[in-house]
């Protein structure tokens, strides 16, 4: 009996998850992706029946990654709740944990804000499992860890899955991500030297077999496939699993070695090995002796019917059988039918096979063995050469293992052929790799060829030559059988992919290396070239010469390149003759636009095709005839694209097109007839773009059933569209249709509408039924005055563009919620205020308002608007307040804004989890007052405590975190370094490096005096430089912009940028308690060069603490800067001809608490002092979201008698904090 350590598997990754909800679908999906992957993943289905929640708790342990899927169920489990605590403590490597273990928190159609509120199902089963009869006593603890953990998992880097998102993607994005994080945490053992310049042999090493030398790969390999044999815990059933993948990937070896294993303690095994040459003397009857001799240990049997024979034998006996490259399904099937009759349960069975359909309906679980990484290809290859890889060997290597793409037996048979050579050898076999295979290579791989029929081999070599990394879908149309409906439509490609000869990757057909190189050898050693790659047209007539009658009727298709080619007359019957001719491309490499290149092909005497042709692809860029041959018929043409032709109709008469899916006419500029399309019923997309000469588009389209894509942009003649209805249509594209004024709705199906730069003035209400609607983009539209009001109708729309639609003056009210609208750009508009039920649009994460001068303050409150990132406000000249503004704001881009006076902080703090870069921009805002800039850069320093607290992860990445820039000429006065001109330098503190820093501020003031050339792009960098420490030099970004496309950003006068990065994530930190010294040096850059006349002239720097546990204010939110003094107050005065304040620093009262408010402001005020106690009785919800605990103490408030700014700022400051009583704390109503 087989022990469960026997074949010991330790998960790399533990799957926490609502099985009830998730294990059948999402779940499995993942499981399969991640083991495809070579990822050993657990889950509890993978745990015995009754196992104890401790031995889960030990796998997680053992763990190197932890993915917790939350769902709207997931509540409904204490296991989940339970395993999602140990997960937190092993992430923290709290007590029992033996390593640190990487947490990836999974939001499967869940929202963020769901789990952070306990909304919904997700907290309603949460109290409700806290409420359940016999929690015992311990309850209140468990709901209070509970509530940790998912706080805690909320502050973690997440991934999250919408509803509309597609799921296939999503695990791809999830497999992406865990092995990213698992080459980052898995120790670099047998690590390889860096490469060095060297043209000598490789150094010899002692000769290691495979298995001495690559044991990791083939054993982590070999624990995935015990996992599908459930080799721990399997008395229950018989396991039959396929082991399956392409020639030389390692299935035998790996079933040798499993069978080894398990045969050292289970007596009655049998390792059975089919011969493809004679898998006719290999039946039914030879398997059935050949089974009971291995496992009864019979010699020489002679029984017909074995099997049964010997059945009482084997009915209580646990046996391992292995059948070994099985090619017929006729070998096994007749055994495996019967199977559990004649064995004991919990025997397992392992059948290896190239064809993964051989064994459909007869095993029970399939393993596809995964090909080795880089690190593991480069070991076995290294193991095969013999010898220490160094200097350029090591790149060679690399291109090698590339080129197998985690094939084992490639490797070995690069590495042998590679033994004892020199660099210049190894160079010139590189070059000739995807030319000439290996013998050993290609004999594996051409067994499989073999093996196939015609109609096989043919779609796999169509596919090799034409169609490799093309669309999955589009391949299969193109190989499909001429009946679509038949039952062998689209069965060579099945059987292809099932062979694995080829495969399918991101929705695209991918062949490997090795296949394409013997698909090749084989096309060139036919003596009829069936496929032809030419690159000139001296090539085409030389095939043709050479190609006999006999000859021409065998090709199939011709690619032909003529970005090399001078400019020749092609003859009327080069193609007669070719009869088996389905594909053909005219194309230039060079140019893959086409739009500058001049036709290099020439039709003087018109173009002949043969009889009853049945091409199926016709791609001709710059197709030099006015319209395709006469005796050209489209019966069997799927693909037609001819771009850039002189084309004026496809055919002068009706033609039939049934199978016609894709067409491409794209400026054509002299096409002015679509009446050649009329009979192709099953057109699925069409485009175009830019046929400048095309008028009207025929009524027949409302036959084209199937049509899901339109695209006509530039179709500057274009009046209308026919009066149809076509529910498949989801495109339509009518951008920059100069010409046309009226659109009618003619799909109720669209899912993305371009009618941006058209003449239209308004929308039909039909536009209302457009409930799929996702996209609609009506930017440049000079004449649309008006929006219908049935807009809020649209519940599926995710952007709407109104770009400089200048004649828009009013925005229609949104009478229903818009949840799914995220993006609304209404810049360059006349909409002088947004309705108030804008707040409808509570989703809404992007708003851009700029270029509008009737626009003087945003009225509508934003103060709900919490998933609101972007607001921009660029060039609104008369705007000149922001009353209220987004708590959760990332960019706000008010630059030109020029009237802007006063501007409001944010409602409320970020959330831990949203710990991304933040700008405020407020460039050439001369008129903001000094309040306000105060009141952002307040933010700035509250925003950067939060955004720290992620500084620790492995995932972190190095970079400035947020920062804003503002019209002025001084440091601020708590940067307690600074200098004049664009160097800093300091002595550092003693202490440094302590624990307790969070990171850096660093501010400068840039001239733009001299600067004239303004650009789209600006940065201002910091290089920092430690003293006494080797490779001890730093970049961080201060701040700056970057526009989208040509749009300049022009600045005036002198600004001041402020910008907060972490110091905590840098490498060799241990290093850094030797510097003494630090040296700042900043300049301002354009993204990749420095910008010389934009001129430093100061800069100032602040370490930045967290705040002492002792401190008595209740200001935990705003960093400590390193400040060794008494807290300082500033004052503004006014130099002599000079408008810049100048700060002065003056001693404050040393009491503490009293600077709370002046620390908050920046600045000396006549103040009078009230104080007032914060009751116990605080809302709950407020202070798990503000982290503050105000409990009792005493916080000394300043009170600014009739400044309401400031009072406003006080009330933000203090937050939603709601209080039981309010002493007289003047102009602060209703905190």
């Amino acid at each position: 009996m087989v022990t469960s350590s026997d074949v010991k598997v330790e998960p790399q990754v533990f799957i926490n998850f609502r099985g009830d909800e998730l294990r059948k679908t999402f779940i499995s999906h993942l499981h399969k992706r991640l083991q495809r992957d070579g990822i050993n993943a657990f889950i509890d289905s993978d745990e015995a029946v009754g196992e104890e929640l401790k031995n889960l708790f030990k796998r997680i342990e053992n763990s190197e990654i932890a993915l917790a899927v939350l769902s709207s169920r997931y509540t409904e489990s204490h296991w989940c709740l339970q395993e999602l605590v140990k997960m937190m403590e092993c992430s923290m490597k709290g007590e029992g944990c033996n390593k640190k273990l990487l947490v990836i928190p999974i939001f499967y159609k869940l929202k963020i804000d769901t789990v952070k509120e306990l909304d919904g199902d997700f907290g309603r089963n949460l109290w409700d499992l806290w409420r359940k009869p016999g929690c015992g006593r311990d309850r209140d603890s468990r709901i209070v860890k509970w509530n940790e953990a998912l706080k805690y998992f909320l502050s973690r880097n997440a991934l999250v899955f919408s509803e509309t998102g597609k799921e296939e993607e999503f695990v791809s994005t999830i497999a992406t991500h865990v092995k990213n994080a698992l080459s980052k945490i898995t120790p670099q053992r047998g690590e390889n030297p860096k490469p060095q310049k060297g043209a000598g042999n490789p150094k010899p090493q002692k000769i290691l077999s495979r298995a001495a030398n690559i044991t990791e790969p083939e054993d982590q390999r070999l624990k995935q496939l015990a996992v599908k044999l459930n080799v721990e815990c399997n008395d229950n059933e018989t396991r039959i699993v396929e082991v399956v993948g392409m020639p030389g990937i390692g299935k035998t070896y790996l079933a040798k070695k499993l069978f080894a294993k398990l045969k050292k303690k289970i007596n009655h095994c049998v390792f059975i090995e089919f011969k493809r040459e004679m898998s006719a003397e290999q039946g039914s009857e030879w398997l059935q002796k050949r089974l009971v001799e291995g496992l009864l240990d019979i010699q020489d049997c002679t029984d017909t019917n074995a099997l049964e024979v010997w059945k009482d034998s084997l009915i209580d006996k646990k046996v391992v059988i292995v059948f070994d490259d099985v090619s017929d399904k006729k070998q096994i099937s007749e055994p495996l039918k019967g199977i559990c009759d004649w064995i004991k349960k919990g025997s397992m069975i392992v059948i290896t096979t190239r064809d993964k359909s051989l064994t459909e309906g007869l095993v029970t679980d399939l393993y596809e063995v995964p090909g080795l990484n880089e690190r593991d290809g480069l070991e076995l290859f290294r193991a095969q050469v013999c010898c220490n890889i160094e200097g350029n060997f090591m790149e060679l290597s690399r291109k090698f293992v590339d080129f197998a793409r985690g094939n084992p037996l490639a490797l070995e048979e690069f590495g042998k052929e590679l033994r004892g050579k020199d660099e210049a050898h190894w160079e010139t076999r590189l070059g000739t790799l995807a030319q000439h295979s290996n013998p050993t290579i290609r004999e594996k791989l051409r067994s499989s060829y073999d093996e196939l029929n015609e109609q096989q081999k043919d779609a796999f070599l169509d596919i090799a030559y034409f169609f490799r990394s093309q669309d999955e879908s589009y391949v299969r149309s193109l190989l499909d059988s001429y009946d679509p409906e038949s039952a062998e439509s689209g069965q060579e490609f099945r059987d292809l992919a099932d062979k694995f000869l080829i495969g399918v990757c991101d929705g695209r057909v991918e062949m490997h290396d090795l296949l394409f190189t013997m698909a090749k050898e084989i096309v060139e050693a036919t003596a009829e070239k069936s496929r032809l790659l030419l690159s000139s047209c001296a090539e085409l007539k030389n095939k043709e010469l050479s190609l006999d009658q006999q000859g021409r009727d065998k090709v199939r298709g011709i690619v032909l390149d003529m970005s090399e080619m001078e400019e020749k007359p092609l003859k009327r019957a080069v193609f007669v003759g070719m009869s088996s001719l389905r594909y053909l491309k005219v194309y230039s490499s060079l140019c893959p636009t086409h739009s500058k290149t001049e036709c290099k092909l020439h039709l003087p005497d018109g173009l002949e095709f043969p009889k009853d042709n049945i091409v199926r692809c016709l791609h001709w860029v710059k197709f030099p005839g006015t319209e395709l041959p006469p005796d050209f018929y489209p019966n069997n043409l799927i693909d037609l694209r001819l771009p850039y032709s002189n084309i004026t109709t496809l055919w002068s008469c009706t033609k039939v097109a049934p199978n016609l899916k894709w067409v491409d006419l794209s400026h054509s500029s002299n096409l002015n007839s679509l009446m050649g399309l009329s009979e192709a019923p099953n057109l699925l997309r069409l485009n175009l773009e830019g046929c400048t000469s095309l008028k009207e588009l025929p009524d027949e389209m409302k036959d084209m059933t199937n049509l899901v894509f339109l695209n006509l942009r530039g179709c500057t003649s274009l009046l209308s569209l026919p009066k149809i209805t076509t529910n498949s249509l989801k495109t339509l594209i009518l951008s920059g249709c100069s010409s046309f004024q009226t659109f009618e709705v003619i799909s109720e199906h669209l899912e993305s509408l371009y009618l941006n730069g058209t003449e239209i003035n308004g929308l039909p209400p039909a536009i209302g039924n457009l409930h799929r609607l996702i996209f609609l983009n009506l930017k440049d539209c000079k004449n649309l005055a008006t929006l219908p009001d049935c807009l809020g109708e649209l519940k599926s729309l995710q952007e709407l563009k109104l770009s400089r639609c200048s004649k828009l003056k009013i925005f229609p009210d949104v009478t229903a919620k818009m949840e799914s609208l995220l993006v609304l750009l209404l810049d360059g508009t006349s909409i002088a205020e947004l309705p108030c039920s804008i707040f409808h649009l509570s989703s809404l994460r992007r708003l851009c308002l700029s270029r509008n001068d009737n626009i003087r303050t945003l009225r509508f409150d934003m103060g709900h608007m919490f998933h609101l990132k972007w607001l921009e406000l660029k060039y609104c000249k008369n705007l000149t307040s922001l009353p209220i503004l987004p708590p959760n704001l990332q960019c706000l881009n008010a630059h030109g804004c020029t009237s802007l006076r006063t501007v409001a902080s944010p409602q409320t703090l970020p959330t831990p989890t949203e710990q991304i870069h933040s700008t405020f921009i407020f460039t050439n805002c001369h008129e903001l007052e000094q309040v306000s800039k105060n009141a952002i850069i307040s933010y700035v320093q509250k925003k950067s405590k939060l955004m720290s607290a992620d500084r620790y992860s492995p995932d972190f990445v190095y970079k400035s975190l947020i920062g804003t820039c503002f019209p002025g000429c001084e440091i601020p006065a708590w940067f307690n370094h600074q200098a004049l001109g664009s160097v800093l330098i300091l002595e550092l503190p003693q202490a440094w490096n302590s624990s307790r820093i969070i990171g850096i501020a660093l501010c400068v003031v840039v001239s733009f005096k001299e600067y004239r050339d303004q650009n789209s792009s600006l940065q201002v960098q910091c290089t920092c430089e430690f003293t006494n420490v080797s490779l001890s030099q730093e970049s961080f970004m201060v701040g700056g912009w970057s526009e989208q496309g040509d749009e300049t950003h022009t600045v005036e006068s002198d600004h001041i940028f402020i910008g907060y990065t972490t110091l905590l994530n840098i490498k060799n930190r241990q290093q850094f308690p030797l510097a003494t010294e630090i040296s700042l040096r900043f300049q301002v850059t354009n993204g990749t060069s420095e910008v010389e006349k934009c001129k430093v002239i100061k800069c100032g720097f602040s370490l930045v603490y967290e705040p002492n546990e002792a401190d008595s204010t209740s200001w935990k939110e705003t960093p400590r800067m390193e400040d060794n003094r008494q807290d300082r107050r500033i004052s503004f005065k006014t130099g002599e001809g000079d408008d810049c304040p100048i700060a002065t620093p003056t001693t404050a009262d040393s009491k503490k608490g009293n600077s709370l408010f002046s620390y908050f402001l920046g600045r000396d005020t006549s103040i009078t002092k009230k104080g007032f106690k914060i009751p116990k009785q605080i809302d709950v919800g407020m202070r798990k979201y503000s982290q503050m605990k105000f409990q009792n103490e005493q916080v000394e408030v300043e009170h600014f008698p009739g400044n309401e700014q400031k009072a406003n700022i006080l009330k933000n400051a203090l937050g939603r904090i709601k209080f039981k009583e309010t002493r007289d704390v003047v102009g602060v109503q209703d905190v």
